[in-house]
């Protein structure tokens, strides 16, 4: 059962595991739920849980999880005897990380503009804040029509250049955003 979530008010459960193989995860934690992985919603029943040991039920099958090692960002996990390595970033790290590696600057390919020229009726989000492709940033009034400024990627809401009650010209930098590319 696939689920839509928001994960952009409560960053704290968003991860995101790169294997050794390179392979990334991005893993929500919801409390009121079941764990999303990648964007789907897995059964996941967990049956125990000692000193770092988990056990759990997942389709039918049962998996033994010992974690092995745990340095800082860095994990080995045993699962049914089978060794994997993660490295484990909260999502504001994982954007930091890609960040400082690349040292390029922001992709203004993810910047939002105005479509036509307006007033600023309503401002969603904040910075710092993440957000999902395709959710509402902020309402632009044209022509006596509210029109819904979306994200066109998942990201963080880096710099947001207009105020509530502004008047903005066509093409001007409304809002900055940070891809999260996983």
């Amino acid at each position: 059962m696939g689920t839509s979530y928001k994960y952009k008010r409560d960053a704290s459960r968003l991860f995101i595991a790169v294997r050794d193989n390179g392979k990334r995860y991005k893993i929500y934690i919801p409390r009121e739920s079941n764990p999303v992985i990648n964007g789907n919603e897995q059964e996941i029943d967990f049956v125990e849980q000692e000193d770092f040991q988990y056990t759990f039920d997942r389709n039918g099958k049962r998996f033994h999880c010992e974690l092995v090692s745990r340095d800082q960002n860095k994990a080995t996990v045993n699962v049914n005897g089978v060794e994997y390595k993660f490295s484990l970033e909260s999502i504001f790290s994982y954007v930091r990380r890609g960040m400082i590696s690349t040292g390029e600057e922001k992709d203004s390919a993810n910047n939002i503009v105005a479509p036509m020229p307006g007033k600023i009726i309503d401002i969603f989000l904040n910075e710092g804040d993440l957000v999902n492709a395709g959710e509402p940033i902020l309402t632009l009034e044209a022509m006596k029509m509210q029109n819904e400024i979306t994200a066109e990627c998942n990201g963080v809401i880096q710099k947001i250049r207009v105020n509530q009650g502004q008047s903005v010209m066509k093409d001007e930098l409304l809002v900055e955003i940070q891809s999260i590319d996983v």
